[in-house]
C-alpha cells in the first residue's frame, strides 16, 4: 500500500469534511490557518542541551522500564486481581512517546521496544473493544478508566499517524466505539466521585476523538464531544481544589487545546476563550512561577508560593503544548520565550540528569523529592512533551518560510516554495551562551525567502550578521532576514546574556530570584558549606553586583541577615535542574537595581505583541 498518497487522499477528504464541521448552530465554518507549522519529527534533529535530555529520556529512562511488568500486566491480568496505585497506569501516555521516540530516532531498540508494546495492547483488547485494568461492573464509571482508555487510543492513532499501521488503527477504533457507545448521552453518571470535576476525569478524551476523526472520518466521534460539552465549556479559573470545579490546570489546560485543534475546524472564536483566561491568569494574575511554569497542589494558584506539592509535571507538558500551538495560530515571539523558560527550568528540572528519575512535583523552595513509580500520569506525560521538542524548534511560515523559535545544536529540512529543501545547521552552546550560528543551504539557490530569529525579551543588546555583513534588529520580538539565499550562507546571532535580579510578587514580595537568559538558578545546601543550618529564606542577596559565571555555576555575595557591610557570605548558584537545588529567591537588600519579570504583563505595558 502506498501510504503517503493513501495518506494525502486521506487528508483532502478530512479537509473537505472539517469544512462543515459546526458542533454548535453559532459556530462558524470558515475555519483558522496557522501562520506556522510544526516540521514532521523525522525532519528535524536536535543536538544541544534539548538533544541531551532527549536522549536521557530514550536511553536512561525508556530502555530501562519494566514495559511488560509495570506497563502491560494490569491489563493482562484477566482475573482483575491487580491493584494499581491510584488507578492510573499510564500505559497509553508512555506508548505515544515511545511511538514518537522510535520514529524520530530510528533506533532498533526503541522500534521493538515499540512493537512490544503495541503487541501487548493488542492482546489486552477483550472483543467488545476495551482495554483497562478494571472488571465489567467498574468501567467507565470508574473515576480513571476514560482517561487511561482515551491515552491508549491517541497512543495507538499516533502509531496509524507516523508509521502507517493499519492494526494499531483497527485497535483504536474498536476502542473508541467502546467509548463512544458506553458514554453517549450518559456522562453526568460516569464518575462515582462527585469531587472530580468531569473535565478531569475525561482530561485527553476530547483530543482523543479529534484524532480519530481526522484518522478516520468517522462522524461519531466528532458527536460525542457535543455530549461532554466541549465546545460549550466555558468556565472561570479557579484557585485551589473547590466544588464543583476542581480548579486543576492540566485538565484546564489540555481541554483548552482541545478547544484549539476544534477552532482550526470550526473558525468558532468563543473556543478561544478558556486559552485566553488561562494565558491571561498566568501573565496578568501572578499565575506563572519563575520556573515558567505554575500550580500549586495540582491546581491554579496566584500566591507565588512553591514548596512540596508545586509544579506538576503534567500541568508543565500541558503548558508547554499550549505555548507551542498559539505560536503556530499567531506567529508572536512573546510565546517562544515562554516555552523556552518553561522547558530550560520546570520541564528540565522534573528529570535526573540521566534521565533515569522523573518527578511529578518541582517546587522551587525546600526539597524536590523523585517520583516513585514509573508509571501513573506525570512520567507518561513528561516522556510525551520531550518527544514533542524536536518539533517546537523551527516552524515552516505559511507565507513561506523559516522561523527558528529554540536555540540549540541541531539540523532540520524544511520545504520551502520555490527553494526547495532547506537544510538548517544549528551550531551552538545556547542556553550557555548567546552565541548562535546558521548555515542555511537550499536544495534551488537564488530564491528569496525569510527567516526569522526570535529575539527573547530578556535581551536587550543582539547582533545578526550574514556572511560576515550587519543585519539591522530592533529590539525583542522578530528579527526576519529577507534575501536570496545560496548554499553555505551563513547567520551569526550574538545575544547579549546579562544577569538580572527578577523581582518576586506576592509570597516573594521583598525577594529576588537570579536569571539568565532563560536560565533560572538556584542554592544547593551541598554545594554551599559555609551556610550551615542557616534558613535559607534569610540569605540576603547581593543585587548590586554581577554574578560571575563559572560553567554552568556562578558566584554571587550574600549577607547571612540584612545588615551594611561587605558581604560575609560566597554563594554558588547552580542552574535550576540541579536535582539538589533547594531555594530560588533570596530577600533582596534594596529595591534599586531590581526588574520585573519580562514575561509577565503589566496593565501599562505597551507592546505589539499579542502575549
Amino acid at each position: 500500500m502506498n501510504h503517503r498518497s493513501d495518506g494525502i487522499r486521506r487528508r483532502l477528504f478530512i479537509k473537505a469534511a472539517l469544512a462543515s464541521l459546526a458542533l454548535d448552530a453559532t459556530a462558524e465554518s470558515a475555519g483558522f490557518q496557522d501562520s506556522l507549522a510544526p516540521l514532521p519529527l523525522n525532519k528535524v534533529k536536535a543536538g544541544g542541551l534539548i538533544g541531551d535530555r532527549i536522549q536521557a529520556i530514550c536511553r536512561g529512562n525508556l530502555l530501562k522500564l519494566d514495559i511488560d511488568g509495570d506497563f502491560l500486566a494490569p491489563f493482562l491480568d484477566k482475573d482483575h486481581s491487580w491493584r494499581v496505585p491510584g488507578g492510573f497506569v499510564g500505559l497509553g501516555t508512555t506508548t505515544d512517546a515511545l511511538v514518537r521516540f522510535a520514529y524520530y530516532t530510528g533506533d532498533p531498540e526503541l522500534l521493538a521496544l515499540k512493537q512490544r508494546a503495541l503487541k501487548g495492547i493488542a492482546r489486552a483488547q477483550e472483543s467488545d473493544g476495551y482495554i483497562g485494568i478494571n472488571p465489567p461492573a467498574r468501567r467507565i464509571r470508574e473515576v480513571w478508566d476514560v482517561h487511561e482508555l482515551n491515552y491508549l487510543v491517541y497512543g495507538l492513532v499516533t502509531d496509524y499517524r507516523l508509521f502507517g499501521s493499519e492494526k494499531s488503527l483497527a485497535i483504536a477504533r474498536r476502542a473508541a466505539d467502546y467509548m463512544v457507545d458506553r458514554m453517549s448521552g450518559k456522562m453526568p453518571r460516569a464518575v462515582n466521585d462527585s469531587e472530580i470535576h468531569m473535565a478531569l476525569v475525561i482530561t485527553g478524551f476530547d483530543r482523543t476523538m479529534l484524532a480519530i476523526y481526522a484518522a478516520t472520518g468517522d462522524r461519531r466521534y466528532l458527536d460525542i464531544l457535543r455530549d461532554v460539552g466541549l465546545a460549550a465549556w466555558d468556565l472561570d479559573i479557579v484557585e485551589g481544589r473547590k466544588k464543583p470545579y476542581y480548579g486543576h490546570m492540566y485538565a484546564f489546560l489540555a481541554r483548552s487545546l482541545a478547544q484549539l485543534e476544534l477552532y482550526h475546524r470550526t473558525g468558532d472564536k468563543r473556543l478561544l476563550n478558556q486559552t485566553m483566561k488561562a494565558v491571561d491568569f498566568l501573565r496578568k494574575r501572578n499565575g506563572l512561577l519563575v520556573t515558567g511554569s505554575g500550580n500549586n497542589i495540582e491546581c491554579w494558584s496566584s500566591d507565588q508560593s512553591s514548596t512540596g506539592e508545586s509544579t506538576e509535571t503534567c500541568a508543565t507538558a500541558y503548558l508547554i503544548r499550549i505555548l507551542d500551538q498559539l505560536q503556530r495560530m499567531y506567529a508572536d515571539p512573546g510565546l517562544g520565550d515562554m516555552m523556552e523558560r518553561a522547558i530550560y527550568n520546570a520541564l528540565f528540572a522534573a528529570m535526573s540528569p540521566d534521565g533515569r528519575r522523573l518527578r511529578y512535583w518541582t517546587p522551587f523552595e525546600g526539597p524536590r523529592q523523585f517520583y516513585g513509580h514509573d508509571f501513573m500520569c506525570c512520567p507518561g506525560n513528561l516522556r510525551r512533551i520531550v518527544s514533542e521538542l524536536p518539533g517546537m524548534i523551527y516552524y515552516r511560515q505559511a507565507r513561506g518560510g523559516i522561523t527558528v523559535n529554540l536555540y540549540t545544536a541541531s539540523t532540520a529540512t524544511i520545504g520551502v516554495p520555490h527553494a526547495g529543501d532547506v537544510t538548517v545547521r544549528q551550531e551552538t552552546d545556547y542556553p550557555a551562551s548567546g552565541s548562535v550560528i546558521l548555515q542555511i543551504d537550499p536544495s534551488q539557490p537564488g530564491v528569496s525567502f525569510p527567516v526569522s530569529l526570535r529575539i527573547p525579551r530578556w535581551c536587550r543588546n543582539a547582533s545578526i550578521s550574514v556572511n560576515g555583513k550587519p543585519v539591522p534588529v530592533n529590539g525583542p520580538g522578530y528579527a526576519e532576514i529577507r534575501r536570496k539565499w545560496r548554499l553555505g550562507d551563513r547567520i551569526e546571532l550574538s545575544l547579549d546574556m546579562p544577569w538580572r535580579f527578577v523581582r518576586g510578587a506576592q509570597t516573594q514580595e521583598g525577594r529576588a530570584a537570579v536569571l539568565r537568559g532563560p536560565l533560572l538558578y538556584c542554592l544547593n545546601p551541598d554545594l554551599n558549606p559555609a551556610i550551615g543550618g542557616l534558613d535559607l529564606k534569610q540569605i540576603v542577596l547581593d543585587s548590586d553586583n554581577q554574578p560571575r559565571k563559572h560553567g554552568t555555576a556562578c558566584e554571587i555575595g550574600a549577607w547571612t541577615s540584612l545588615r551594611e557591610g561587605p558581604p560575609d557570605l560566597k554563594l554558588v548558584l547552580t542552574e535550576f535542574p540541579d536535582p539538589g537545588g533547594r531555594a530560588t529567591y533570596f530577600v533582596a537588600r534594596r529595591d534599586a537595581g531590581l526588574v520585573p519579570d519580562e514575561l509577565l504583563q503589566t496593565h501599562d505595558e505597551q507592546t505589539s505583541q499579542r502575549f
